[in-house]
């Protein structure tokens, strides 16, 4: 057996692992070679295919290139998947909404980096002397503007509560912009009412003779009018009057300064204070009131319709994610009541970023002649103004004021009666809110109100009897926000254009990405598979044709299928037959065949053995060329295979095949010329090929299959 080990033993491609006992068990237990073949079954399996590179000089194998384009391919998959159902970019948003110290929104909020603007328009009396003569029954008014300010808005003395919220001091300083102004400065002179006379006349009427007496008294000894001329400034800010002095002398709870003007005292926030949601509890109410004065609700209304102010904005930021339905509300000490406001669409995108526009509800002023809710805007003895004014009595110190809005839009017909000059025009002086659906960012803004004089009945009051139940204009405002200014668009721009585009590009530029490598992989998988599927067949057809059998029932191919059965009868005969007459037989028919002239048909022979967990492949050049079997004969792993076969010397023989001539040599000419009953029938049928073959040695890690 040695010598046809040590006949073969001077090549690297081929080699037999076996000792003495292993041939025992192969004789005493044949099997057949196609039972041994799990190599072409591997062919077939998806993993195989994806794991079937060859670590030079190793038993071991690393992942292909096809597994790791499919790693990716579903990693990318899988990335895509996360970034739908997890939506990463909602989460980083919501987190930037948040109010928390030194943030980046709270800081934005804190103090906003905008251009608030106030803008004032005087109504200047043209026709007072005709007026107050009586040669004119109505007032005739011109308005004059604008007048335009500065809102340095901030947040004051911020602290942070344990409740979600944050509590805050107002502040909102005033800073004349005469360059805004379209020419009109704050020393124009004009006509204007006595705000001081007016008030104290509306609030001493309704009481006692007794109590009227000297306040007629200190009137006519002042000689004070109704309609007095003064700066806008004075008007607007403030001017000094005789009686004003005297009610802040006399009745200091009542009137706590010395000046009386409308601006000044609708932004009087001394003793104010407010608490704000910073978005802990729920991200969309970050911003948004929770109280004013420490209550949710203001105290001179009754019902929470008309006097609750939680979730209202002061106008620096409104709601954030709104939905189609949700209703805003909007809440400025200087209109005395919450305002709510309807969504009526989308509109083109306000420096570059996505708007929706909303406007005062309808029928916002009625005081229940519509809407029965707006009920409870009248006044505890149920006196409800005209329709198109809400009294805003408590709020000015009693004062008769009333707010409507400009020039008595939507109000009730009746009160352009009293007056000459009001143009209500829709595009002018109704007001808009512009915002950004997603942030609650305001993009442009105009809330407009009318500051109006409801005077009752005074005729008991000296020099104002002709304003009895009059209503007058005295100014209208417009509080707003015209643009973003460029480093805040260019922020929110980041926010909300490029940050949910790139989320975007990344759910689908994964999804697709990975598709398209997993389709790669998984055919070109497919692909290779089919190949090892065809060359199976092929090695079936060929096993058939050339009768390859085990140890008992091998049999090599000749011309003559008579020869064939003959052989496969003789070969059955041998198990009955001893050891050494199978070896002598074999090794005459050894010498016989030699002597043959290679006329034998092309030999396809693959034989698989498991010796001590290496596995070993006679194979032909052209029967499996289409399976994918990676050669590792480069020399470096050709080094180290030789050196782990050298340690196993004593149980290792290794075998030369060289086809190319008609004959054959042992590298150990020294060692017994007779061998295992398997050998020889392996040496008879390369013998007896026509083509070169290779036996070569795949060592593997399959065996564990």
């Amino acid at each position: 057996m040695k010598e046809i080990v040590n006949f073969f033993a001077g090549r690297r491609y081929s080699a037999v692992n076996t000792n003495e006992n292993e041939m025992q068990t192969m004789r005493k237990n044949p099997k057949s070679l196609n039972q041994n073949r799990p190599s072409i079954n591997r062919g077939l399996s998806v993993l195989d295919a994806l794991f079937h590179e060859r670590k030079a000089g190793k038993q071991t194998r690393y992942p292909k290139f096809l597994f790791f384009l499919l790693s990716t391919g579903l990693l990318l998959i899988g990335a895509g998947i996360l970034t739908f159902v997890f939506k990463p970019y909602d989460y980083i948003f919501k987190w930037k909404l948040l109010l928390e110290e030194d943030g980046e929104i709270f800081e934005l909020w804190r103090e906003p980096p905008v251009d608030l603007f106030l803008k004032v328009y005087l109504f200047n009396i043209t026709n007072h002397e005709e007026f107050m003569s009586g040669r004119d029954k109505k007032l005739k008014i011109e308005e004059i503007g604008p007048y335009v300010y500065a809102e340095k808005m901030s947040h004051q003395n911020v602290s942070f509560n344990n409740n979600g919220t944050l509590s805050t001091i107002p502040h909102h300083p005033l800073e004349w912009r005469e360059d805004l102004s379209e020419g009109h400065r704050e020393d124009d002179i004009f006509y204007l009412p006595n705000i001081a006379l007016l008030s104290i006349a509306h609030v001493t009427a309704p009481k006692s003779y007794f109590f009227r007496l000297p306040v007629n008294l200190v009137i006519r000894n002042t000689h004070s009018q109704p309609i007095v001329k003064m700066t806008a400034k004075e008007f607007m800010m403030g001017y000094e009057s005789p009686l004003t002095t005297l009610g802040n002398t006399l009745l200091p709870h009542w009137i706590s300064f010395d000046k009386v003007g409308l601006i000044d005292r609708m932004y009087d926030f001394d003793g104010d204070f407010e608490t704000f949601y910073t978005g802990e509890k729920d991200i969309r109410m970050s911003g948004l009131y929770d109280t004013f004065r420490g209550s949710p609700n203001l105290p001179q209304w009754n019902g929470e319709h008309c006097s609750n102010i939680q979730g209202a904005s002061d106008g620096t930021k409104f709601k954030s994610f709104m939905q189609e339905n949700d209703t805003l509300l909007f809440f400025r000490k200087s209109m005395c009541r919450p305002q709510r406001l309807k969504r009526i669409g989308k509109v083109d995108p306000v420096q570059g970023l996505n708007a929706v526009k909303f406007v005062f509800e309808d029928h916002a002023l009625d005081n229940g002649v519509n809407n029965k809710l707006n009920k409870c805007f009248c006044r505890e003895s149920g006196k409800c103004l005209a329709e198109g004014l809400v009294d805003v009595t408590d709020c000015y110190y009693g004062f008769p004021i009333a707010l409507s809005y400009p020039h008595f839009l939507d109000a009730d017909p009746m009160l352009l009666e009293n007056v000459t000059g009001c143009e209500p025009n829709r595009t002018k002086h109704e007001s808009y809110f512009i915002l950004n659906p997603m942030s609650g960012l305001p993009l442009k803004l105009s809330a407009k109100f009318q500051i109006n004089m409801a005077m009752s009945d005074v005729r008991n009051m000296a020099h104002v009897e002709k304003f009895s139940h009059l209503t007058i204009p005295m100014l209208w405002f417009e509080i707003g926000l015209m643009e973003l200014p460029e480093r805040l668009e260019k922020r929110f721009s980041l926010y909300l254009n490029i940050l949910p585009l790139v989320e975007k590009v990344g759910l689908y530029g994964s999804l697709t990405l990975g598709l398209i490598l997993s389709i790669i992989a998984v055919t070109q998988v497919a692909f290779r598979a089919s190949r090892s599927m065809t060359s199976q067949q092929q090695y079936n057809r060929n096993l058939v044709n050339n009768s390859v059998y085990n140890a008992c029932e091998e049999k090599l191919a000749t011309r003559d299928k008579s020869i064939l059965a003959a052989d496969h009868t003789k070969c059955t005969n041998k198990n009955n037959r001893t050891e050494e007459e199978e070896e002598d037989d074999y090794y005459e028919e050894d010498q016989n065949k030699s002597s043959e002239d290679d006329e034998n048909s092309c030999l396809n022979i693959i034989r698989r053995d498991e010796f001590d967990g290496i596995q070993y492949e006679l194979e032909n050049d052209d029967a499996l060329s289409d399976i994918e079997y990676n050669e590792t004969n480069d020399e470096e792993g050709m080094q180290v295979e030789s050196d782990n076969t050298s340690e196993k010397s004593r149980q290792s023989h290794f075998m030369e095949i060289d086809l190319s001539s008609s004959c054959f040599s042992s590298s150990n000419s020294g060692q017994s010329r007779r061998s295992s009953q398997t050998y020889v029938d392996i040496a008879q049928a390369l013998m007896g090929n026509q083509r070169d073959t290779l036996l070569k040695i795949v060592e593997s890690d399959d065996d564990e299959s």
